[in-house]
Order: C-alpha cells, then sequence, then structure tokens
C-alpha cells in the first residue's frame, strides 16, 4: 500500500511539472499553443523538424509559423497531431502536411520521440490515450498503472528530465519554434520505393479529417539529394496525390543535405526560403480533395 501511495504521488507530482513547467519538448510546445493563433503549422516527420525554419517565414511575410514535425513520425502521428489541434483550439490560416516514402506504409508505426514525449499527458483527452492504446504496446498499462509510463521512459521523462522542467531549464523549442537544426553528415543506406501503393487508409483518415473540417492543407513533399535511388518514386506519388507541392529537387547542392533525405541547417535554410517564396507570399491555399 505504501508502494501505490508512493507512485500515485509521484505520478501527480511529475505529471503537474511537466503540465506547468516551461516547454522542453516539441509536445510541451504543442500544448503551449493552446487557444493561440498561430498563421502556418508544418506537419510530418524529421523532414519538417530539420528542416522548416520559421524565424525565415517570420522575416519573410511577418507571420508566425511553427514546426510540428516528430522525428519519424508516421500517418498516425500526423492525424493524431492534426486532432489535437483541434482540441487545443488553435487557430491557424493553413496547415502544411510532408508526405513523401511513408505514403507507402501502412503498418502501424509511430514517431520515435512524440509517445514518451505525450506520455505524461496520456490522461488529458481521448485523443492522447487512443493514440497512446493504439500505436504503442505497453500504453494500457501506461494510462492505468500510475507512475509506471515515468518509469518506462526513465531515460526520456524520467527523474533527470523532471528535474530540468522543474527549474525550467530551457531548450530551443520555444526560440525555435519548434525547428531542430542538423549539421555534419552520415552514410545513409535508405532507398526509395520502386513503386507507390494503390492507396493508404490513413493518409484517407487525413484527407477526410480535412475535408469534414474545411482545413486549408497543403501537402508538400521536401528536398530530396539527387543521389537517392528511385526518384522516380516522386513522379508516381504525384500520380496518386496531384494537388501535391513538389519540392524535391529544389536543392541541388549536395554540400546542404546531411544524408539523401534531410537537410543540414543551411539547406534547411535555403528550402524554407524557397517554399515561402512559391507558397506563402502569394499565400496560395488549396483544399485537399478525395485522394485516388
Amino acid at each position: 500500500m505504501i508502494t501505490i501511495s508512493s507512485m500515485f504521488i509521484f505520478d501527480l507530482l511529475y505529471t503537474e511539472v511537466y503540465k506547468n513547467s516551461d516547454s522542453r519538448s516539441k509536445f510541451q510546445y504543442f500544448r503551449s499553443l493552446k487557444n493561440k493563433k498561430v498563421n502556418y503549422i508544418f506537419l510530418g516527420s524529421s523532414r519538417v523538424d530539420n528542416g522548416i525554419v520559421p524565424s525565415i517565414i517570420k522575416n519573410k511575410t511577418n507571420k508566425w509559423a511553427v514546426n510540428l514535425g516528430f522525428q519519424g513520425a508516421k500517418f498516425g502521428d500526423v492525424y493524431t497531431t492534426l486532432q489535437l489541434v483541434k482540441e487545443y483550439n488553435i487557430k491557424y490560416d493553413t496547415i502544411f502536411i510532408q508526405i513523401d516514402y511513408y505514403f507507402n506504409r501502412v503498418e502501424k508505426g509511430c514517431s520515435n520521440n512524440l509517445p514518451y514525449q505525450m506520455a505524461p499527458f496520456i490522461r488529458e483527452s481521448e485523443i492522447t490515450k487512443k493514440y497512446l492504446n493504439e500505436y504503442v504496446y505497453e500504453s494500457s498499462l501506461n494510462y492505468y498503472f500510475p507512475f509506471l509510463r515515468y518509469c518506462i521512459y526513465d531515460s526520456k521523462i524520467g527523474f533527470r528530465e523532471f528535474f530540468s522542467n522543474l527549474i525550467n531549464k530551457k531548450t530551443s523549442v520555444i526560440k525555435n519554434n519548434g525547428y531542430n537544426s542538423l549539421k555534419g553528415s552520415n552514410e545513409d543506406k535508405f532507398i526509395l520505393p520502386k513503386n507507390v501503393i494503390e492507396s493508404n487508409p490513413y493518409f484517407n483518415r487525413i484527407v477526410a479529417f480535412c475535408n469534414q473540417n474545411k482545413i486549408k492543407v497543403i501537402f508538400f513533399i521536401a528536398p530530396l539529394s539527387k543521389n537517392n535511388k528511385n526518384l522516380e518514386y516522386v513522379s508516381k506519388l504525384k500520380t496518386k496525390i496531384p494537388y501535391l507541392e513538389d519540392f524535391s529537387g529544389v536543392i541541388k547542392n549536395e554540400k546542404m543535405f546531411v544524408d539523401n533525405k534531410h537537410l543540414n541547417d543551411d539547406g534547411a535554410k535555403l528550402f524554407t526560403e524557397i517554399l515561402t517564396d512559391k507558397l506563402l507570399k502569394n499565400h496560395n491555399n488549396y483544399s485537399v480533395k478525395k485522394s485516388n
């Protein structure tokens, strides 16, 4: 009884600290936007997280953009984030959703970091509960058993991170509006798929949600290195999503890539300028259509 009582107390303490401290993780930053108005929201995987620089958009358009890309994100992560934008009553002009090779992934999967960043808030809404129950194996126990999630994710949200939140030790997430820069280089053996699958039910779910909620959305593909194999995948993907904005080939200089699918800081800045000039200065907004 003492152990269980202690776990309840620690669960409440940790959760309250994560809820009320300055944002250190991107999901905390996301929550801090509740009931606020932003102009542009960018959703996607690491190719958004490491590829869209909101400060450049601010400088060029005087509009507020936020980068809500999560490392390793799949369509399930994007769909959940969309739902939470509505749940958190975040007002916006346009949402940008990055799409590429993960269109071919129909198996259940989730971001590398969204589950543990969301874990302190699992009881906050039915959306967070459903996401963690659907995509994270041990989430049912995390929901009902106090403090277990902080033990399972100890290296991420355990005592060290709890203490950093407690003393409001800052990260760059607020300053950079969610953007995380990459430097250096590494060998990446990733290969684009040869073909595009007929349909992705998770993507169709996103399209239906956007149409139902009359969301102004632009789907786009971020830059890819010319060293990628099967680059014809992009043109095949555009036959499935004809309204896809294609930026796959806009960065020609290989020195602006960390690997064959991620931009370094210089590349991200250049890409953001190109995207801003093409889509934001003229403020061309598109309503999504039903996918093929």
